[in-house]
């Protein structure tokens, strides 16, 4: 073979070669292209792994899929309250008895009202307070819950503790702002505080603008709250605002405290809810939530109670940072709106100088 046929097939060599060579890289770079990109690998993996989890606690405790399945109790409870607006009564049958069989053992709308008439307010608190905790209703009554620059009105709901019935009668003969209902006064009974409370809001037509639900142990800038509530909640708006909680699951263990009971609800997860039951909200929203509470199955958990009753009337419920869920000092409070943690006299009287410094 001469040197010319030589250099010919070795160039001839060399083209395959280079051509086998960028068909490699083409396949690659083709099959780089037609992969899933890694994180959405990543995501995949875990969306998977969290349903294995959902199907297997599901199997495990009988529940069923809140996002799928959702159902309670009237269902149709929006069309009840719609006729009750629309027509001042509805065919259907109450599913309970609660707001019509109640026992009121103290009621301040004695001072303020007459003849079906009451005096005009700005805004409501309504305190969900236990009997013993006489410190606490002192010191709000003297920081937060007695602005007179403003149409505040603050009442304190209560239970029943019999031994105690004495020091309260002498309590409220000298204030005059207790709410208090017949029945034991419970964690178990916390529900009732909430539902009654709205109950007798619309019942004896309290006239107020806002109304705010919470507990005693927290500390509120007021002028704060009422601003936040003339600016971003008007009084015709169709929602709650607090601290919004959201894909929460029920407690089944049965020694928590919050256990809750397939019977009482059998989904997965609980509805959007207002944190501790730390809500703020118009007259209308009230009106709507007593109007709707004969027609629904009441539980335990009343932060999840009204969580579901907000779902079924499509009632929006709104997430504030500024209602801090642990305890916040009076100096930290100037651009917030409450605080929880203020479970003493003290706290709460030195929580609010610092608060007006």
């Amino acid at each position: 073979m001469n040197r010319s046929s030589e250099v010919d097939i070795s160039l001839s060599l060399d083209v395959q070669a280079t051509e086998y060579s960028l068909d490699i890289i083409a396949n690659q770079e083709s099959a780089k292209q037609s992969s899933p990109h890694p994180i959405f690998k990543t995501w995949l993996c875990i969306f998977a792994i969290l349903l294995a989890i959902l199907m297997l606690r599901r199997c495990w405790t009988g529940e069923k899929f809140y996002v799928f399945q959702f159902s309670f109790p009237l269902n149709n409870v929006i069309d009840v309250v719609h006729e009750i607006e629309t027509t001042g009564r509805t065919t259907e049958k109450p599913l309970n008895n609660i707001t019509l069989h109640y026992v009121i053992n103290k009621d301040p709308s004695i001072k303020f009202c007459s003849k079906g008439v009451c005096d005009s307010f700005d805004m409501v608190f309504i305190v969900k307070s236990f009997v013993g905790n006489f410190d606490q209703r002192i010191a709000i009554r003297n920081t937060w819950g007695a602005q007179i620059h403003l149409r505040i009105k603050t009442m304190f709901v209560l239970g029943y503790v019999d031994r105690l019935q004495p020091l309260l009668d002498f309590e409220n003969e000298e204030y005059g702002d207790i709410l208090q209902f017949g029945f034991a006064d419970t964690y178990d009974n916390l529900v009732y505080k909430t539902i009654i409370s709205i109950d007798w809001l619309v019942k004896r037509n309290i006239n107020t603008k806002y109304v705010h639900f919470l507990d005693d142990d927290r500390l509120v800038n007021t002028r704060r709250l009422h601003q936040f509530a003339v600016d971003s909640l008007g009084v015709t708006e169709n929602k709650i605002v607090g601290h919004r909680l959201r894909f929460k699951q029920p407690h089944r263990t049965k020694s928590s405290k919050y256990f809750t009971t397939l019977e009482e609800y059998p989904f997965d997860f609980w509805p959007p809810y207002i944190h501790g039951g730390t809500t703020l909200t118009n007259m209308k929203v009230v009106k709507r939530l007593a109007y709707a509470i004969p027609f629904t199955k009441i539980i335990r958990m009343e932060d999840c109670f009204i969580g579901i009753l907000a779902k079924l009337l499509k009632i929006n419920v709104l997430h504030n940072s500024e209602f801090m869920q642990f305890y916040t000092s009076g100096f930290d409070m100037k651009d917030k709106l409450s605080s929880q943690g203020y479970k003493s006299y003290h706290l709460i009287i030195d929580g609010w100088k610092q608060l007006q410094n």
